[in-house]
């Protein structure tokens, strides 16, 4: 063994001896794969994890989680770091590259099976964690300091934030726990790999928002400078998690109509709202929100039809009613030109009418053509649950278990040119991922090894700030957990384990990306032709170890780590000539 080896043994042999009651009978603090998702009750055995122990790339977030608890009644008053230190190299990662966090529970009183919104069958057995009622981890708190009932585990939550430019090796440092029962020491390794995550993301993420969900959970007025300034938090948290496609309201454009009957645009509130998300640098695409609905038959129905937009009288200040279309018809017109004078015309993408299906497809490529028209330049795109709308819609996104169904004919548009993506919403259940509470943590993050196995681009959920109503209650009329994974904290959003993981596994598609468009590189170099040998085989094959189909999967956490673990080496180990 080399001296630093010897050192850190010696150095994890002192922190265990100090921690007088660390694995004793009275208080427990060992280390679980954040994969797990730990209730208050979980059978965890003792000496399950002594060192905290991360493995990533510079650049990159990643997670981990020890829990703690005792034969008492007990505070927890802080979490403290020391900064990570590579023995061998002298470098360093500052202390405040780590974070803790307190995981809250919510509770989950119907599981998903019993849910409202069409999961009405039974789901299969193993697939959910439990059955309900119960209290389920998922929010991670602000709170600083914690009161833990007897016999209770609380699980925290640690985030590291590997700074730009970090040379590889291994890096150690400390954690240090503060409770009313004494202090106790939890070692922690990070292991930096010998490349860097991109700052360009390489996979399309959007989740729904509302501004009014932010106003309301934060009692601000919308357009006040409060509102903007907690926007812009979130807008930064959204950059953070590599969320890069903004949905955008067009209601947030003024119309006026002037005296001589013309109309005016006002973008003043449209455009602070894109510039607060382009500066967090979370915007790659404009996301304009639909521009038609389906009618009083909802979904079932034939009908779809235009949102009237009508204008406010410049003199009087009265809403006066446009006829028929001429509102958004002015509107997507001049939104054409807007769009180009501020550079943002290349980067917008459109909604037509949300779900259409096989029985009122006539009706949304009529409502399309209406969209190409008028912003010919912008691409529409729409959660489907069918196929055929040729060149009428240049974004597809069906549901998980649509893209199983139809893969043939969707990788036959997508070869054409049409952008692939899939959603989720409500469903799939069963076998497929989800991001539901009361599934198995593996499911969120897996659905982004799911992108790169089926070769869609991106990825669409409605639920990122719905259910605020009462955010840490039961969800009265969704699955649990779907209609929001992020909370609203006291000045901003707070972040959930699932918030967390959907970024790992967008951090994991990078990773995939990387191998790929190197393997590509190393094979014109080396002269490879691609259609003997695609560029992607190791890639897929690696990502099939978890994958094998959208509804047979692994979610097990350690071979989830394991198989990770190789797709980084494999990168690693690329660049080295033999």
């Amino acid at each position: 063994l080399g001296m630093s080896k010897i050192a850190w043994i010696l150095f994890c042999c002192a922190v265990v001896f100090s921690n007088h009651l660390l694995f004793s009978g009275e208080v427990e603090v060992f280390v679980v794969n954040p994969l797990e998702k730990v209730f208050r009750d979980s059978k965890l055995v003792k000496g399950q994890g002594e060192v905290i122990e991360l493995a990533g790339a510079s650049n990159e977030f990643e997670s981990a989680q020890f829990v703690i608890r005792a034969a008492e009644k007990f505070q927890i008053d802080s979490v403290e770091f020391t900064a990570l230190v590579n023995a061998e190299s002298g470098s360093s990662i500052p202390a405040a590259s780590l974070q803790w966090r307190f995981v809250g529970f919510v509770p989950v009183e119907r599981n998903t099976s019993d849910a409202q919104c069409g999961a009405h069958q039974d789901i299969p057995k193993g697939e959910l964690l439990r059955l309900a009622p119960f209290d389920c981890p998922d929010p991670l708190l602000e709170d600083r300091s914690i009161s833990v009932e007897a016999g209770h585990i609380q699980p925290i939550w640690i985030t590291v934030r590997v700074p730009k430019g970090t040379s590889s090796g291994i890096f150690r440092g400390q954690t240090k726990v503060q409770t009313s029962l004494g202090d106790y020491n939890l070692p922690i390794e990070l292991t930096v790999f010998p490349f860097e995550l991109p700052d360009e993301r390489h996979l399309y993420l959007t989740n729904w928002f509302q501004s009014s969900h932010i106003t309301r959970a934060h009692q601000v007025e919308l357009f006040s400078e409060e509102y903007w300034t907690i926007l812009a938090r979130y807008a930064r948290d959204f950059a953070e998690h590599r969320h890069n496609v903004i949905y955008t309201p067009w209601r947030f454009i003024k119309v006026f109509r002037e005296a001589d009957g013309e109309l005016s645009f006002d973008y003043t509130n449209f455009d602070r709202f894109v510039q607060t998300f382009l500066d967090a640098g979370t915007a790659d695409r404009i996301e304009i929100q639909h521009i038609a609905h389906h009618g009083e038959k909802g979904r079932s129905g034939r009908e779809i039809l235009v949102y009237r937009k009508d204008a406010i009288d410049r003199k009087t200040g009265e809403v006066v009613s446009l006829p028929g279309n001429q509102g958004m018809e002015a509107l997507l017109r001049n939104l054409r030109q807007h769009l180009r004078e501020k550079g943002w015309l290349e980067r917008t993408i459109i909604h037509v009418a949300d779900e259409p299906s096989f029985h009122n497809m006539a009706q949304w490529k009529e409502i399309s053509r209406f969209v190409h028209e008028l912003i010919p330049e912008a691409k529409t795109i729409d959660a489907i649950s069918s196929t055929g709308y040729e060149d009428s819609l240049d974004i597809m996104v069906p549901l998980t278990q649509n893209v199983a169904t139809w893969f043939d004919d969707f990788k036959r548009a997508q070869a054409d040119g049409t952008e692939l993506w899939f959603y989720t919403c409500c469903s799939p259940w069963g076998y497929y991922a989800n991001r539901f509470l009361d599934y198995h943590l593996s499911k969120t993050r897996i659905l982004h090894w799911m992108n790169y196995f089926t070769g869609t681009e991106g990825f669409l959920h409605w639920g990122l700030t719905y259910g605020w109503e009462d955010p840490f209650g039961p969800a009265p009329r969704y699955p649990p957990g779907d209609s929001h994974i992020i909370y609203p904290g006291k000045e901003g959003p707070m972040s959930s384990i699932r918030w967390e993981m959907l970024r790992e596994g967008f951090e994991d598609y990078e990773y995939f990306w990387m191998l790929e468009n190197r393997s590509r590189e190393l094979m014109q170099e080396m002269g490879i032709a691609q259609d003997r040998y695609p560029a992607d085989f190791r890639s897929r094959e690696i990502c099939g170890q978890l994958v094998r189909s959208l509804t047979d999967y692994v979610t097990d956490p350690e071979t989830f780590y394991s198989v990770r673990q190789q797709l980084a080496a494999e990168i690693s180990e690329i660049d080295q000539k033999p």
